[in-house]
């Protein structure tokens, strides 16, 4: 008889020998161990305290620090409890018997990790466990891979999802000043980085492999109060969310980014058909194609205010100069047809017509940018009115720059739009996009490939003929 037990034996011996070594490594650095693992939890009395699994700040959770029973830990908001390789299992969201090499190997890193800190007391703070047990967090680091803060998110039952930031240098509940950019670290090397509405869609895109970072909170983080800097020099592309919180947090993000030095900085313009909301998370989830949105979407270039440059003599703080200033501005990517009474605006890959007064959101910043910088309020007052609002997109309207023809737009009927560029239909040869086709059309796909099935069809049902399958293939398109 076979005893496939046997063959294991060495193995399982292998596995409880590195067990019981990582075992009393980490009691053996504890008090580090837990500090790396979760800073935001404090020592009191010899128990280590924190809200959660996740180490979110309260006191629900302790760990022995000490004696025979140093590493066994328990939840009394829960009831759950364990030994030290249980608390790293439930940190990860893993099962501590089906994943358990996974915890190994995430404690073998955790006592490389680990250093040595003196614990200082800290102040009483205000308990967070009325929220209940965090359910996830974000590290914010900076450059160098340094902490700087956490941010942890709760569901509580019946409630609205909050969100509450801990600060690792002052080593208590509330927001660093200045507020840092998620995934420091991950931007240092890249030319381009994503710019998105919290943590969960830029965890979603790093995940996918692609750049990406958001301010902390979100839509409502305060711009003048976050650290832009890790973007300078960099091209930018914001990704709001498909709502008018998103969309208002999106412009007044890249006026901030461009201020910061940023290269560039364009935001991306979410598909009609979407719901509100709708953020890249919910794209990545639905198995929506992120890379070619990202590449070649419709998106809107921002210019910064310090571009308010004009040559034209005018007098300032009047419509004609704040027409001038929009104009400056705006001139290459925006475009009125009269005959059509509409605007269209570039989006690097076609004219898009604007459906959503986007042109007068554009023209109230810059009347709110001249606003800022008189002394006068009665002249502030005026500068911020509806009716200045009008008279500058009326008076834009009329500029060569921006004024066209319905003859202009589609005039060619050779050439095909596609998300991946312009095709000559005379030629079949694709070239990149050109804001000077006037194209307002685009197709949902971009021919490339051999297409093998598809000439050996022709070649069926033409028996042969070279010019004939020539003539269907331009009369098909």
């Amino acid at each position: 008889m076979l005893d496939f037990n046997d063959n294991d034996s060495t193995a399982h011996k292998d596995t409880d020998a590195t067990r019981e070594q990582l075992r009393a490594s980490l009691i053996d650095r504890l008090e580090s161990v837990l500090n790396t693992l979760f800073p935001a939890g404090k020592k009191r009395r010899g128990k280590f305290l924190m809200g959660d699994v996740l180490g979110s700040p309260g006191d629900s959770l302790e760990v022995v620090l000490d004696g025979e029973k140093a590493g066994l830990w328990t939840d009394r908001a829960t009831g759950d409890g364990g030994d030290v390789f249980g608390l790293i299992a439930a940190y990860l969201g893993a099962d501590v018997q089906s994943d358990f090499p996974r915890v190994l190997d995430y404690a073998a890193d955790l006592v490389g990790q680990a250093v040595p800190t003196q614990s200082r007391k800290a102040k009483k703070e205000a308990p967070v466990d009325e929220l209940g047990p965090a359910t996830a967090k974000w590290d914010y680091f900076d450059p160098a891979g340094h902490l700087i803060a956490v941010v942890y998110r709760y569901d509580p039952p019946g409630g609205k999802k909050e969100f509450r930031p801990w600060d690792a240098k002052r080593r208590k509940m509330a927001p660093p000043d200045p507020r840092p950019l998620f995934n420091q670290p991950g931007m240092v090397s890249a030319d381009r980085v994503i710019l998105v509405e919290g943590e969960k869609c830029a965890q979603a895109l790093i995940a996918a492999g692609i750049t990406a970072t958001t301010a902390m909170h979100g839509a409502n983080a305060p711009v003048d109060k976050t650290d832009w800097s890790p973007l300078t020099g960099k091209a930018v592309l914001i990704w709001p969310d498909r709502d008018k919180p998103g969309w208002e947090y999106a412009m007044a993000a890249a006026q901030a980014v461009l201020d910061a030095g940023a290269h560039s900085c364009d935001v991306l313009l979410p598909p009609d058909d979407k719901a509100d909301g709708w953020d890249a998370a919910d794209a990545l989830l639905e198995g929506f194609d992120v890379t070619t949105f990202i590449a070649s979407g419709p998106r809107m270039c921002v210019k910064t205010t310090k571009a308010m440059t004009t040559q034209d003599a005018t007098v300032w703080a009047t419509d004609d100069a704040l027409t001038l200033a929009f104009t400056s501005r705006y001139a290459d990517e925006w475009r009125y047809c009269a005959a059509w009474g509409k605007w269209l605006v570039w989006t690097g890959c076609r004219w898009q017509p604007d459906e959503t007064l986007m042109s007068h959101h554009l023209i109230r910043a810059i009347c709110r940018e001249a606003a800022l910088k008189v002394d006068s309020h009665r002249l502030a007052a005026k500068l911020l009115a509806s009716s200045t609002v009008g008279g500058v997109d009326r008076m834009a309207r009329s500029d060569r720059r921006h004024a066209s023809t319905t003859e202009e737009w589609d005039a060619d009927l050779f050439l095909l739009n596609t998300p991946g560029g312009v095709v000559n239909l005379k030629v079949g040869v694709t070239r990149p996009h050109d804001r000077a086709d006037r194209m307002t059309k685009i197709a949902t796909a971009t021919p490339k490939g051999d297409c093998p099935q598809w000439k050996a069809f022709l070649n069926d049902v033409t028996g042969g003929d070279l010019l004939l399958q020539e003539y269907l293939q331009r009369r098909s398109g």
